[in-house]
């Protein structure tokens, strides 16, 4: 059962993957769409998919998360065989909308249905396999991007969308063979873990906890990170530098390649070592790439291409360190009985930054790159002591150290 769950996910994460670096360059290089236009349009329709939230965690703690998974998947799938027809705003707000609606379907039921498939261990270890199926998603955009600017035909713009909406059928599929779950919590007891029946809780439960809701405000700050750290590096390149489209396609894809096989020991390293310690790793070496880029247009072609390429690894470790760990804690910290309404407010500190970025980095780098960097740097920054507030509010879920993960 665990298995074709990780199998339906690793699907749904190449795919979901794949669409973060390609979004953009999809809309302005195959649609015929202006940069501004397209990140705004993308923003617009994401930001309105995140309204739906709440209730898509309501229901998830009234019908349990398979219900919810196979429908975020064939959401997604319209979606983004509709992207191909959309050339103007209108229509890609209505479908980046649709697509968001998905994606909080999804990643709502998905940390609650890992808890309930997985425990200890376990749980890290799942998270961090789904982590590196949407890194090499990301390698396959990057790919993509190396080779499709070069292309007129709007054939080859679509048939990747086509492929990621196929995709989303297939995961929807084999989440479709998992049985239904009942509504169970995970109890320690002296043997282990056993499960227990758990009335739902309400809003006031999850809302009111001052230490969760502040962790989901600072983890805003790693999300906005890994939705920029690569999302228009291409247009950079292309379009500041005047470099070749390999510089972008390159850096992604060794970044790709050191999560896909970093991730498992990085997550085996920070075991016996407290989550704020991983998370706080994670913030200072964002910042510090994101500085190193600030300069990039102020030196020459081939000093920019190692600062890309090195930040690029930077990124990935960052990136290991802190999803995974964050996604864990989170769970964790879920007041029980509304771990639905606890998850979907968690995916908005994802949604929110993901639907903010491509119009806020768009018009940043309309105004400048190095200020453009020089913010998500700052930003990054101040996830540290935001951090060390909340060591003291959430012990279980953020000082206490994590079990060493399996193999």
């Amino acid at each position: 059962m665990l298995r074709i769950f990780l199998v339906a996910t690793l699907i749904d994460a190449l795919g979901s993957g794949l669409w973060v670096p390609f979004a953009l360059l999809f809309l302005v290089h195959g649609q015929g769409m202006g940069l501004v236009d397209a990140g705004a349009s993308l923003s617009t329709g994401a930001l309105l998919a995140l309204v739906t939230a709440p209730a898509t965690g309501a229901a998830m703690d009234r019908f349990g998360p398979r219900a919810l998974l196979i429908a975020g998947n064939l959401v997604r799938l319209a979606a983004f065989a509709a992207y191909p027809l959309a050339h103007t705003s209108w229509p890609v707000i209505a479908i980046s909308a649709v697509a968001g609606f998905g994606d909080r379907l999804f990643w709502t039921c998905n940390a609650p249905m890992v808890a309930r498939l997985t425990s200890g261990s376990d749980t890290d270890r799942v998270l961090a396999t789904q982590t590196i199926g949407r890194f090499a998603g990301a390698g396959l955009g990057a790919a993509a991007m190396a080779v499709l600017p070069t292309i007129t035909s709007p054939w080859a713009f679509h048939l990747l969308a086509y492929v990621n909406a196929a995709s989303f059928a297939v995961a929807a599929l084999l989440i479709r063979l998992l049985p239904a779950l009942s509504r169970e919590s995970a109890v320690p007891g002296r043997k282990g873990h056993f499960h227990v029946k758990v009335p739902s809780g309400g809003w006031r439960a999850v809302v009111g906890d001052r230490g969760f809701t502040g962790f989901c405000v600072t983890h805003m700050a790693f999300t906005l990170a890994s939705a920029s750290k690569f999302s228009v590096l291409p247009l950079v390149v292309r379009d500041l530098l005047h470099g070749p489209q390999w510089i972008a396609g390159t850096a992604i894809t060794v970044g790709t390649v050191v999560v896909v096989t970093a991730q498992r020991p990085i997550v085996a390293l920070l075991a016996g070592r407290s989550r704020t310690a991983g998370l706080i790793a994670a913030a200072v070496l964002f910042a510090v790439c994101f500085a190193l880029l600030i300069p990039l247009q102020a030196v020459s072609l081939p000093v920019a291409t190692v600062l890309i390429l090195l930040t690029s690894l930077g990124f990935s470790i960052a990136e290991a360190l802190f999803g995974p760990t964050a996604t864990a804690a989170a769970a964790a910290a879920a007041p029980p009985g509304a771990e639905g309404r606890a998850s979907s407010i968690f995916q908005l500190s994802w949604g929110l930054p993901l639907a903010l970025a491509p119009g806020l980095l768009a018009t940043l780098l309309s105004v400048s790159n190095a200020l453009t960097w020089a913010i998500l740097a700052l930003t990054c920054a101040s996830a540290v002591p935001a951090l060390l507030v909340l060591r003291r509010k959430l012990p279980d879920a953020l000082r206490e150290p994590s079990r060493p993960v399996s193999a």
